[in-house]
């Protein structure tokens, strides 16, 4: 797997300099050397070096101390700082521990042999990737993620960036515990270990975002493939059951449950070719959009700088034709409400009392709200136009032809009608049995009515 290019900055008289960059370069670094801290510092405004080597006296310089520059160094760069190596001549113990306080990492002979300085060089190195590795995966973490991306940059090859992530990892913690997540990225990490060769580079941002960077030809293939075998193995990390009923049941506050899909991949492409970046985090800012984007499937899926019109474009149609059918509708007079008052709830409710708190709570959010205590009434109602688009339903209703159960399973297994939010909001005890039956929400009586409106508007909004 492909790592960033390690980046030493030399300060040293110019033929010294030149003898150990010339060694250095043999190590797979980028080598930059200055005679001077002035020099030193003006590379430092934009470059960020993992070492930096230093003299303990510039020969010739006013302002030669490389104690002092080293205490400046700590004082004024930001994380992640460079690792400073003082060449220092004096062999005295003294000496050479002050030049630790005043903030050097290493403090090496001057002069030393060119070899010992490689391979001392190396040590520090791979400490330094050891330190910016991600301790879940041992992958690369963000700083190096960013050295990375920089260097795509200014590279004059055409790279590809995919942002990938798990949905719902947050549910799946709470249902199955931080461990068990941690095992599922893991087993995402190991699908990109083993899809990555010696020319891509795989980094580790946090939880389960992971960044990849490849060859712009390949990144769609290797999306694909990502997706398809996280979904051969993602099936191991849960139970039978929840495998055969196909979601899981979130938990929220005051007892509510949802339903939850299972866990898939989302995955946003960007590359080089497409778009002019102007910087690593124009980059990452781009590929989560076009993630998020593919979130908005119910399964493992990828966007890219290709595909995003079109997925834009879909979701757009599927809102303007929503919005043209809403208003074919509406009666001439009532193009001028809003559009909360447009909205439409029916309430299925048998308890008088309830169902006008209900109606009379709603309609001051400003919905539009009609109410029946009839399982038959209700479905007949959902057909009719306009339809509603929620439906608050206590499930307990010695209907003669149809409970709430029944209604509930009608509505969901109709195409059409399938797409009104059903809300149960019911004394019944077992949450489980109301998600099965196709509801989208279950909320148990007694329940708290500023906890009902936040969902009921949360639901309205997502469509």
């Amino acid at each position: 797997m492909l790592m960033p290019t390690p980046v030493i900055l030399i300060i040293k008289e110019a033929r010294q300099a030149a003898d150990f960059a010339s060694v250095l370069e043999k190590t797979g670094s980028k080598v930059h050397a200055v005679t001077s801290f002035e020099e030193a510092n003006e590379l430092l405004s934009f470059l960020h070096p993992d070492i930096i080597i230093l003299p303990a006296q510039l020969d010739g310089k006013a302002n030669g101390d490389g104690r002092l520059y080293c205490q400046q160094i700590r004082a004024t760069l930001t994380p992640p700082k460079p690792v400073l190596v003082l060449l220092h001549p004096s062999t005295d113990v003294t000496e050479r521990i002050n030049a630790f306080r005043y903030g050097a990492d290493d403090v090496l002979g001057d002069p030393i042999d060119k070899n010992e300085l490689a391979i001392r060089v190396l040590a520090h190195l791979r400490r330094r990737q050891e330190e910016f590795s991600n301790p879940l995966t041992q992958f690369p973490g963000p700083n190096s993620i960013r050295r990375m991306l920089d260097q795509c940059l200014v590279s004059d090859k055409p790279w590809a960036a995919l942002s990938i992530d798990l949905n719902k990892i947050r549910v799946y913690n709470e249902t199955y515990g931080d461990l068990a997540g941690d095992q599922l990225i893991k087993a995402l990490a190991a699908i990109l270990n083993d899809l990555a060769d010696e020319t891509e580079f795989v980094g580790h941002i946090e939880a389960d975002d992971f960044l990849m960077v490849t060859r712009p030809e390949l990144a769609e293939k290797k999306a694909e493939e990502i997706c398809r075998q996280f979904d051969l193995v993602s099936s191991r990390f849960y139970p039978k059951g929840d495998i055969e009923r196909g979601y899981l049941i979130s938990t929220g506050r005051g007892g509510i449950r949802r339903r939850v899909p299972l866990i898939s991949i989302a995955i946003g492409i960007v590359n080089s070719q497409e778009r002019k970046f102007q910087s690593y985090v124009d980059v990452l800012t781009h590929a989560r959009d076009y993630r998020y984007a593919a979130k908005h499937r119910q399964c493992s899926y990828w966007v890219s700088d290709k595909n995003i019109d079109q997925e834009l474009d879909a979701r757009a149609h599927t809102r303007s034709i929503s919005q043209v059918q809403t208003n074919l509708n509406r009666a001439p007079s009532d193009m001028r409400v809003t559009e909360m008052s447009s909205t439409r709830i029916l309430v299925v409710e048998p308890d008088g009392a309830m169902a006008c708190l209900l109606q009379e709570t709603l309609a001051l959010e400003g919905y539009s709200v009609e109410v029946t205590n009839s399982a038959i009434d209700a479905f007949e109602s959902a057909k009719s136009e306009p339809r509603p688009h929620l439906i608050l339903l206590e499930s307990n209703m010695n209907g003669p032809k149809m409970d709430g159960w029944e209604l509930c399973r009608e509505l969901k297994s109709d195409k059409e009608l399938a797409k009104i939010w059903v809300v149960m909001a019911t004394s019944h005890p077992d949450q489980a049995l109301a998600l099965e039956a196709g509801a989208d929400l279950y909320l148990p009586k007694p329940f708290d009515m500023p906890a009902l409106l936040n969902e009921v508007s949360l639901l309205l909004r997502s469509r």
